[in-house]
């Protein structure tokens, strides 16, 4: 059983600290958002949907369970709030919160990874149509180029307003610039790839009738493996 302030009910009325390992990335994303400042739940769920569920997918699933996940950890805490006969429950953070945060953010980083539904299809594309395939980076294209330009709206208003979080923006510049780049070069694969296979017959063939362009997709790949071997210098 939970209890607060982080503490977890061990029996015989001791308590012991919620496991930080314990608290997903979505919750330490919360605690950062409630550390500039205090939101209700629908106001988190907007921030949540700014841009940040591009950088991580998994922000906008069960985001009102770990309010409750944080409540009960002690990590935050809740008021009531009125406006008129209208009540809403505002959440801050606590020191232990705080604390919490700051221990993440002093861990070892875990590898980059990304959901890209996309180059799934990319992947299977053998088992559809050449008409099919062509749709998957049309549309990765597309969709490519409306993310590049919602970055590039939030970096002018950013510019412009110092943005929602002037006293961070600093750390959303970095943030933005990565994220412009990321979907400049999906939108470059995507028109890449549209080049390569606008010769194909089907999406069979190819792996036994356009060897030479296959050497050539995979020869960037191939340079830099050979040039970090220890005999390449």
């Amino acid at each position: 059983m939970t209890g607060p302030a982080g503490l977890v009910d061990g029996g015989w009325g001791r308590r012991m600290p919620v496991p930080d390992r314990e608290i997903s990335t979505t919750a330490y994303l919360t605690l950062g958002l409630l550390a500039a400042r205090d939101w209700s739940a629908y106001q988190l769920a907007e921030q949540l949907g700014r841009g940040v569920a591009e950088l991580w997918p998994s922000a906008d699933r069960g985001r009102y369970a770990v309010l409750t996940r944080l409540r009960d950890a002690g990590f935050v805490e809740t008021r009531q709030e009125h406006t008129g006969k209208r009540a809403r429950t505002m959440y801050s953070i606590t020191p232990e919160g705080r604390e919490a945060l700051a221990r993440w953010l002093s861990t070892p980083v875990r590898p980059p990874s990304f959901e890209f539904e996309g180059m799934v299809r990319v992947l299977l594309s053998d088992q559809g149509s050449l008409d099919d395939l062509r749709a998957t980076l049309a549309q990765t294209r597309e969709r490519a180029l409306a993310q590049r330009d919602l970055f590039a709206r939030y970096a002018a208003f950013i510019s412009a307003t110092g943005g929602t979080f002037p006293e961070r923006q600093h750390l959303f510049a970095l943030a933005n610039t990565f994220m412009v780049g990321h979907y400049e070069h999906i939108l470059a694969w995507a028109e890449w790839a549209e080049r390569q296979i606008a010769r194909w017959p089907d999406t069979v063939t190819p792996a036994t009738t356009h060897g030479d362009q296959v050497r050539h997709m995979l020869a960037p790949g191939r340079r830099l493996f050979e040039a970090g071997q220890p005999d390449a210098h």
